[in-house]
């Protein structure tokens, strides 16, 4: 019975280990899609959206413009585990308190992470991201 408990633990261990290896690196923004203010789909090619983000281990930093033109930026911890990616503000440029957080679900394949942010069951966010290294 012991044997079948630390088999069950490494498994989950593994997988936590795989699945915030597979986020580590810097991303590229490749498109994506957000809720404005006032309830309306915004394309970020439509805006000229850019970004890249960075994840370390545990830490997230990321960078946007809209346009040419300085848009947003945050850094904090991230979690990543089970399809869901949470990232915990300690910095950013919009206004949101420090440890303001914001969940996505999530997968990755081939080197495209895509996530998407729900909210009272509306889709408020959707982002694809291309792996830089």
């Amino acid at each position: 019975m012991r044997q079948k408990h630390i088999a069950a633990l490494l498994v989950l261990l593994v997988s936590t280990w795989v699945q915030a290896t597979e986020l580590k690196g810097s991303w590229q923004l490749v498109e994506g899609e957000y809720l404005d203010a006032e309830g309306q789909l915004v394309s970020y090619q439509d805006v000229k959206m850019t970004a890249q983000k960075v994840l370390s281990d545990q830490h997230f930093s990321f960078t946007s413009m809209r346009d040419g033109k300085f848009w947003a930026a945050g850094s904090g911890r991230y979690s990543a585990k089970a399809g869901q990616y949470t990232e915990t503000l300690a910095l950013n440029s919009f206004g949101e308190a420090k440890g303001a957080q914001f969940s996505f679900s999530y997968t990755v394949e081939n080197g495209v992470w895509t996530n998407s942010r729900w909210k009272e069951g509306k889709r408020v966010e959707y982002e694809v991201w291309r792996k830089l290294d």
